[in-house]
């Protein structure tokens, strides 16, 4: 209980810091950010792309295992809907202070331009909002009928125990049948916005969308990892190892993929030996080198080390592997950015010259003396007030999560005899849940 009002209390004091920044940022203007017009999609966006990851991932292993039996890891599709369910809601509300005028938001939903990606990331982040809040509802069915409450459920009163058990499974299955193919084409959808960029040549490929994907398995499946782990909490690993490591090795061989994916990619950036691609490996491995080794370095080790039996059979290395993919994946979101806005995308020849290509300069945005009028690249680095209102996701996740196990049974619990007294012992949950005996 003190743990759960702990994290509550954190949650809370995450989402007042950024909303108050973000009443900040929309009394002042979008100029209190270090984005400017040569780098238009900065810290927002890429916390953005992060938790519609998380949120796909989440719904692909929930989905999954009503789709393909996958017996072991049953106890833990609750935690797998609700994590997916608590990620996209985050990611809805990220997307909203990178609009700048977001009073504006109606209008995708009166004059939509079905020509644009964006307009279809809006319907799918709605769809995918939908279809997790029911998976999630369906399957804690059965037990607020036992437990006389819950939400939406009054009309269960009039039905049978074993009538709301069979709806619960029929309709968990429907609701997976149709989430397994949304789940991926939120995350597709969301990677075709930059992939289909063509004068950006760090997104232009179409290793993009499976690459999404693969990193979106990868992460949404360590969340679930790490909320399964708390949730259940050491007393009670061992009763749930064969799940755990079976997570484990999802999130290895979902970054075996993704990492064929990075070789593809730099391999035929650098085969082309064009003039713009020389520019961008030069950016990714010069200029921003050390957090291209974060991208690739921490997921790396920890495909490597959930591979091995230590890295996939303990609690605390489960969770080490976890923090470092996530913090591995969230830097693979800001590199999206930075190779991306910093090689200028018109260029111009001067063969008289001996010039191969000259960038254009952009126009800032901003008339201040001592600063240029045009830039050619743009040093971007979070503000303050940035960093702020980009706690909005984490908190409301935390919030979500932390509320929702603390309220309700999400780890049905196992039964195990003890040979001294031949009664069941009762497991133990960090959240003081209550629930149900299988």
């Amino acid at each position: 209980m003190k743990k759960s009002n702990a994290l509550l209390g954190l949650a809370g004091a995450l989402i007042l810091i950024s909303l108050l920044a973000w009443g900040y940022q929309l009394f002042n203007g979008l100029i209190v950010t270090n984005m400017r017009n040569p780098f238009s999609w900065g810290l927002y966006i890429a916390t953005f792309a992060f938790f519609v990851g998380v949120a796909a991932g989440g719904l692909i292993v929930s989905s999954s295992v009503y789709l393909f039996n996958i017996e072991v890891l049953k106890p833990f599709t609750r935690i797998a809907s609700l994590s997916a369910f608590a990620s996209i809601l985050g990611a809805g509300a990220m997307i909203f202070p990178d609009m700048g005028r977001v009073a504006r938001v109606w209008m995708i939903f009166l004059h939509p331009n079905l020509k644009s990606p964006l307009v279809w990331d809006v319907v799918v982040i709605t769809a995918y909002l939908i279809i997790t809040f029911l998976s999630v509802y369906v399957q804690l069915l059965p037990d607020w009928k036992k437990e006389g409450h819950g939400f939406f459920n009054g009309w269960t009163t009039k039905r049978s125990q074993e009538n709301i058990d069979a709806f619960s499974k029929r309709w968990s299955k429907r609701v997976a049948l149709v989430g397994l193919p949304v789940a991926i084409l939120i995350h597709t959808v969301t990677a075709l916005i930059f992939a289909t960029q063509t004068s950006r040549g760090w997104w232009n490929t179409a290793v993009l969308p499976p690459d999404f994907v693969s990193v979106a398995i990868a992460s949404g499946t360590a969340l679930v990892l790490v909320i399964s782990l708390l949730a259940v909490g050491r007393e009670q690993f061992e009763q749930y190892r064969g799940a755990f490591r079976t997570m484990a090795l999802i999130v290895a061989g979902s970054l075996v993929i993704h990492f064929f994916f990075v070789s593809v990619d730099l391999i035929v950036h650098g085969w082309s030996g064009n003039p713009e691609a020389k520019e961008i490996l030069h950016v990714v491995f010069g200029r921003y080198g050390f957090l291209y080794a974060t991208e690739i370095l921490l997921p790396a080790f920890t495909m490597i080390f959930f591979f091995t039996e230590k890295g996939k059979s303990s609690f605390w290395a489960l969770i080490t592997g976890s923090v470092l993919l996530f913090i591995g994946v969230f830097a693979h979101r800001m590199m999206l950015m930075f190779p991306a806005f910093n090689v200028i995308p018109l260029s111009l020849s001067v063969p008289g010259a001996g010039i191969e290509s000259w960038a254009y300069p952009v126009a800032l945005g901003q008339l201040r003396e001592g600063l240029p009028v045009f830039v050619s690249s743009w040093d971007y680095s979070p503000t303050l007030v940035e960093y702020a209102v980009a706690l909005l996701p984490f908190g409301l996740v935390l919030f979500v999560v932390t509320g929702a196990l603390r309220m309700y049974n999400f780890v049905p619990k196992k039964r195990v005899v003890s040979l001294c007294t031949s009664r069941p012992m009762k497991p133990h949950t960090d959240f003081n849940a209550t629930s149900e005996s299988e």
